[in-house]
């Protein structure tokens, strides 16, 4: 089995990712994008909060943070005597299986193919760290330029560092992580140098 694939829990900050299968793409043109993100928003965000995202060509990644339990179950509008019997884990895992088979089944009919389109389980690390949070941020954004697709992850457009440093309307949680960096500027100035890699990609690969 793979690591990283744990039960998710309520309140828990993680970094959540995964790829199509055998590396194949998954968002083939900009519109594939877009439509991955409202779906995101849809399904996740009601149990989630987003600080940052990224998604490039074969893969995606998100820092979220879990709801509280009360959210979650009012957002099912489940009562309050049947909360006891809910497995909150199982809840929050459909959520996301919602997610890729809603966004599988619709690439799949555009593109004229079948069958599964994401790894699954999809991978989730606990960010427990303020460093690790703070370096997964910056890993996040300056993915498209590691990756050679642009030459400056600035100018990028399906990351939320785009969201952030335009304050465009965006559902990530753009309030909580400029209030953490201490303003736009400070959140711009901490982009002007290069992430350390190697922790986070060791966690990636485990």
């Amino acid at each position: 089995m793979k690591k990283n694939t744990e039960a998710m829990v309520p309140d828990q900050l993680y970094h959540v990712f995964n790829r199509g299968i055998n590396r194949t793409k998954i968002f083939k043109e900009y519109r594939n994008y877009r439509f991955f993100l409202r779906k995101y928003q849809k399904y996740i965000c009601p149990i989630a909060y987003t600080y940052a995202y990224c998604l490039i060509g074969n893969h995606f990644h998100f820092l979220l943070r879990i709801k509280p339990a009360q959210e979650i179950f009012e957002f099912k509008k489940i009562k309050t005597e049947q909360r006891e019997h809910i497995d909150l884990s199982k809840l929050i895992a459909r959520q996301f299986g919602t997610l890729f088979n809603c966004y599988a089944q619709a690439f799949n009919k555009t593109n004229d193919r079948t069958g599964g389109l994401f790894e699954n389980p999809f991978r989730r690390i606990k960010v427990e760290d303020e460093i690790y949070f703070t370096q997964l941020i910056k890993y996040l954004h300056f993915n498209p330029e590691n990756h050679g697709i642009v030459s400056d992850f600035r100018q990028y457009k399906n990351s939320s560092y785009h969201d952030i440093s335009t304050m465009k309307k965006s559902f990530v949680d753009k309030k909580s992580v400029l209030e953490y960096f201490g303003g736009i500027e400070e959140f711009k100035h901490f982009h002007t140098s290069r992430v350390d890699e190697k922790h986070i990609i060791n966690l990636l690969l485990e």
